[in-house]
């Protein structure tokens, strides 16, 4: 089946969010984001409608929109939030996942420029990965708005690769405990 271009466009914005294209201050139109793309206004609004009813932007009517900014509290209920469902993607990881499968989280070691979704940054790749590991789809689903929001705010920062290697490390030694807080290390609050 074919892509839609609303589908397109969307990942393109949200891409361009998280890369930092746009910043907070940035007014963003459909008419711009249109001629950029070379497309109608149409699939511009349904995408940065989508993204305005996420929490990705906020629409000011008649002048476009601007990317949402959290406060720090707001952030750090996304935060706790992440917590609890990446703890419960690293013990079902654990329970599942191959020793094969978890090394593979260590994929921050090569030279990758793969993406599993637009704007993923290597903290939030890695986060997936072990989501993914987990097998439970509404687990990814869940997680996912939440990693990119947290990139949007640059709550992450530069990636730990090196605390990485440690909760890969436990999660191999299917050390549940060591991993969860080298996890709950890794997701900051403000």
């Amino acid at each position: 089946m074919k892509e839609k271009i609303s589908d397109i466009i969307y990942d393109a914005i949200l891409k361009d969010i998280v890369s930092g294209v746009y910043t907070p201050r940035d007014f963003i139109s459909e008419a711009q984001i249109a001629a950029k793309y070379g497309v109608s206004k149409a699939p511009v609004k349904e995408a940065m409608h989508i993204l305005a009813s996420e929490g990705f932007l906020v629409s000011y009517p008649k002048r476009g929109y601007m990317i949402n900014i959290y406060t720090g509290e707001e952030m750090n209920k996304i935060q706790e939030v992440r917590r609890v469902l990446e703890e419960l993607a690293v013990r079902k990881a654990i329970a599942s996942a191959t020793d094969e499968e978890l090394n593979a989280l260590r994929f921050y070691h090569e030279e990758s420029e793969l993406q599993y979704r637009p704007g993923e940054t290597v903290n939030t790749k890695f986060h997936m990965g072990i989501a993914r590991l987990a097998h439970n789809d509404f687990l990814e689903e869940a997680l996912y708005p939440l990693l990119i929001k947290a990139s949007v705010y640059n709550i992450t920062g530069k990636p730990d690769t090196e605390n990485f290697d440690r909760i890969v490390d436990a999660m191999l030694s299917r050390d549940a405990e060591s991993a969860v807080q080298r996890l709950i290390e890794d997701i900051s609050l403000t």
